[in-house]
Formats: structure tokens, sequence, C-alpha cells
């Protein structure tokens, strides 16, 4: 990498460690509209109207607090090792974390767990978080300026193997491309805004695991991309 990528990485470390401090901050102040809210609702000289206004106050302050914990969860410090989690929990945290932007977008995001065993695997939980955010972010770029964009999300257990599928309505990725784009021996080709570096780092933070990414045809077109875990339990 050149000096100018590494500065940006470095850049990004920086704002992960103003952001976690920030999201403590704002979500004690959070807390205290919460339970000034709730001191409020509790007076019997206040009206219907302004009691369902208050209503209001505290439930987009508690949604709000449950962001800021999922992001604070994304960016704190983690230990570097490798725990027992249930992949499901995972995924919720990662859409939660992008549910804005998908709103705005109009993307349309479905998670299905399958009927399966539940998905569990021994990972470093920032790590595999990094990896879903990719996906994700990959599958919102592959839908701009389509159509009823859609994602959809699918959790399978076969056997010894966890898969989770995020398939998109876009154009989909030929696999020439897909080769370049996680070929370990060699550095991704960069865009603006580090663009091209999401599957490079997914598929080493992958392997780092026992698992790799797959690519896989999808009917009627558009692109799916699984991360395969080795299952637990």
């Amino acid at each position: 990498m050149n000096a100018d990528e590494l500065q940006e990485i470095n850049r990004l470390r920086l704002v992960a460690r103003v952001v976690s401090n920030a999201v403590h901050e704002v979500n004690n102040a959070l807390q205290v509209v919460f339970g000034s809210a709730e001191l409020l609702g509790l007076r019997s000289q206040i009206g219907p109207a302004e009691q369902l206004r208050i209503q209001k106050i505290g439930e987009s302050t508690s949604r709000a607090a449950l962001s800021l914990q999922r992001l604070a969860a994304y960016t704190r410090p983690d230990d570097g090792g490798c725990r027992l989690f249930d992949l499901a929990e995972l995924v919720n945290t990662a859409v939660a974390l992008r549910a804005f932007t998908l709103r705005r977008a109009h993307i349309s995001v479905t998670v299905d767990r399958g009927e399966s065993s539940p998905c569990q695997a021994s990972v470093d939980r920032p790590l595999i978080l990094q990896v879903l955010l990719n996906l994700l972010l990959n599958a919102e770029a592959a839908l701009a300026e389509r159509e009823d964009p859609t994602i959809g999300i699918r959790l399978e257990r076969s056997d010894d193997v966890c898969r989770v599928s995020v398939t998109d309505s876009g154009p989909g990725i030929s696999a020439t491309e897909w080769v370049r784009a996680v070929d370990a021996a060699t550095l991704p080709s960069l865009g603006p805004g580090l663009t091209g570096l999401g599957l490079w780092t997914s598929a080493r933070i992958a392997r780092r695991h026992m698992g790799h990414l797959e690519l896989t045809e999808t009917p009627g077109g558009g692109g799916s991309v699984a991360l395969v875990l080795p299952a637990a339990g």
C-alpha cells in the first residue's frame, strides 16, 4: 500500500476511537432525556396530547440509545480472541448499523434464518462484523439506481459448516472480477474511498477463521456472496 492509503487507514482507526468515546457521551445524554420523559409522564396534570408526545420522545430516545450501543459494540477495542457467537446476532447487528442508510435508499432487507440448527461459530466478533458490513456495503453499492432494490440474507447450517449468504438484485459480479477481488497474492485495485478493499479484506478475515468467501449463482441474475465458516457444537 502507498503512503496515502496507509494514512487513510490510520485516520479510520482514529475515527473509530473518537466515535467510541462520543457514543458513550451521547448515550449518557440520551439516558437523561429518557429519564426526564418518564418523570414527566407520571404527572397527572398533563393532558392526553402531551402524554402522547412524551411517550414518542421516550420511544425515539430508546431507539437512538440502542443504535448507539450497537455502534459502540462495533467500535469498541476487543481482546482479539475468538469466542462462540450466534451468527444471526451478528447479522442483526450489521443490519442495524446500516438501517438508516438502507431505509433512505429504499432498500428492502430480509433475514432468513432457515429451519436448520442455529449457526454458531467460534469467531473474533469485530472482525466477522467487519466482513458482514463489507458484504452489506457491496450489496448496497450494486443496487445504486436499481428499481425495487432488495437484499436477502440467509443463514444455513449443514453438517459442520455455517453459511451466511448476502444476495442482492444488482447486476452481479463476473468470475474474473471475483478472483481479482479476493486474490490473496495481490493487493486489491483500490478506487476512490478505498473501494475494492472490502472483499479482499473480508476474504483474508474468513481465511483467518478457517473459512472462505464464496460466489454463487442466483436464479434471474443478481449477486450472491456467502461467508462460510466452521460450525461450532
